[in-house]
């Protein structure tokens, strides 16, 4: 029986880490390119935890291991040192935005160190990753001298748990007066905020107020004698964290389409991209309008270049946009998952070049009303969330299980003609007690298979995991309310 069998399985070198504070159901594995990046560079017993667990938040302290890329300007912005310096790489964050970094000194010596934003402290923590995460962390006196398990419950309390991406803050002039006063903020911005107060940023370029500032300066000219007429003549923006797109659309039958980035630290406008052709607009079955963009791929092309190549339009609250006909099966998962248009790459909204330059929630913005959506993507979104129930629990595949963890294949007595669409992530209803996640892996029409998540206990029996008759739900739980 699956829920049965036993297996013997390899412990990691981190594994009193995990045992003490196991990962949350947020914990996603790194992938092959970030773990190549750091062979030889951290110790390999970290690299494990990433392939094998992952990143994102440990235990009930809301440990989060991070990915060291976006954090090593910000780390470097806070400890400058000589070129030929120890290298000092980011590693993880405290639920109050403590950065933990760690330091190869020597050919034999290594130590974990913190820096607390709010005090400006740094210190030794461990003269070695594993002796921090083994035995630091999992030692109580050592662990409240880094993270206070009060000011963890209170700040759950008021706040509810972290999201990725998110630190609690606490005021630090009520603090002073015996008040608290915890919100929760975006980790990055706060150690911009404060590290800015210390020593502001010195960018060389102009930070962008209106959508004219925000684009090159040599590639303003081509959108500047565009302007907003009858039908879909005028300028759509899209905007996700530093990468944007400004396509023209021209009375004369023809588009410009720039592609650029603002660098978050010099505010420079980089990895400039520029398309122009013919487009043309038409109507599909149900009426919808369609715009093509007659895109032609160049050697300096990036993959993805040409997914704006066909657009639907789409009216809401006094303002036009073109989604992505790529996407829709994406937005129309979000609209449907958690009532937000997914990801901001996936839309163009229109704009003009004197108009603020606001940026664009990454995740969406919230869903316009159902009645607003073209019918190619209304078709693709539930208004009420699809309940399907498990009716067979493969066996697992042991080759593809990792320490007791692993992904089994499900089949569901609803498909593709019920709703269902690939990739689509399931979940658990609040209502059932269970925390069940998976993605539609294999179709059909009527009976979709589904991949779910399960995890073995220390003796090797499943402890959590998939039976026949568990129901999965198309809407996301709400994470403010899991434990």
């Amino acid at each position: 029986m699956f829920d049965r069998l036993v297996l013997p399985f390899r412990r990691l070198a981190l594994h009193r880490f995990i045992a003490e504070h196991p990962p949350s159901r947020q914990v996603s594995r790194a992938d092959s390119e970030l773990v190549a990046a750091y062979e030889g560079i951290l110790p390999a017993s970290l690299l494990e935890l990433w392939r094998r667990k992952g990143l994102g938040f440990y235990g009930e302290m809301q440990l989060a291991l991070i990915d060291p890329r976006p954090w090593q300007a910000v780390l470097n912005r806070w400890i400058i040192s000589p070129p030929d310096d120890v290298r000092r790489i980011p590693i993880a964050l405290t639920p109050f935005g403590v950065l933990l970094y760690y330091r190869k000194l020597t050919a034999t010596d290594e130590d974990v160190v913190f820096i607390d934003p709010v005090s400006k402290r740094t210190s030794d923590l461990a003269w070695s990753l594993d002796e921090f995460f083994n035995r630091f962390l999992c030692d109580r006196q050592s662990l409240e001298s880094l993270i206070s398990p009060a000011l963890v419950r209170s700040a759950r309390e008021e706040c509810g748990a972290l999201s990725s991406g998110e630190v609690y803050e606490i005021d630090q002039m009520l603090f002073s007066m015996q008040m608290l006063q915890i919100a929760k903020v975006d980790a990055f911005e706060i150690h911009q905020r404060l590290r800015d107060a210390v020593d502001p940023p010195r960018p060389t370029a102009e930070k962008p107020t209106t959508v004219a500032d925000a684009l090159p300066v040599e590639y303003r000219p081509g959108f500047e004698d565009v302007a907003a007429g009858q039908g879909l003549t005028g300028l759509y923006l899209s905007s996700y964290i530093d990468w944007h797109r400004l396509l023209a659309l021209r009375a004369d039958g023809r588009y410009n389409l720039l592609f650029w980035r603002i660098h978050h630290r010099t505010l420079e406008r980089v990895e400039v991209r520029f398309y122009s052709g013919a487009y043309e607009t038409s109507r599909n079955a149900q009426g919808d309008e369609i715009v093509e963009l007659d895109i032609r791929l160049r050697t300096d092309s990036l993959g993805g270049d040409d997914n704006d190549d066909r657009l639907v339009v789409m009216h809401s609250g006094g303002t036009s946009f073109l989604l992505r006909v790529h996407d829709l099966d994406d937005i129309a998962t979000a609209i449907g998952g958690w009532d937000e248009m997914g990801h901001s790459e996936y839309y163009f909204r229109r704009v003009t070049l004197d108009e603020a330059f606001d940026e664009e929630p990454s995740d969406g913005r919230a869903a316009p009303p159902f009645a607003d959506l073209p019918h190619a993507l209304h078709a693709l979104v539930h208004v009420e969330p699809l309940r399907t129930t498990i009716t067979h629990v493969a066996d697992p595949n042991l080759d593809e299980e990792d320490d007791g963890e692993g992904t089994v294949m499900c089949t569901l007595d609803l498909g593709e003609d019920d709703g269902l669409r690939f990739n689509m992530p399931l979940y658990s209803p609040p209502d059932t007690g269970r925390h069940l996640k998976g993605w539609i892996w294999e179709m059909a029409p009527h009976a979709c298979k589904v991949g779910v998540q399960y995890r073995r206990g220390e003796d090797g029996t499943i402890e959590h995991g998939p039976v026949i008759g568990d129901i999965l739900t198309t809407r996301a739980p709400d994470e403010s309310l899991s434990g």
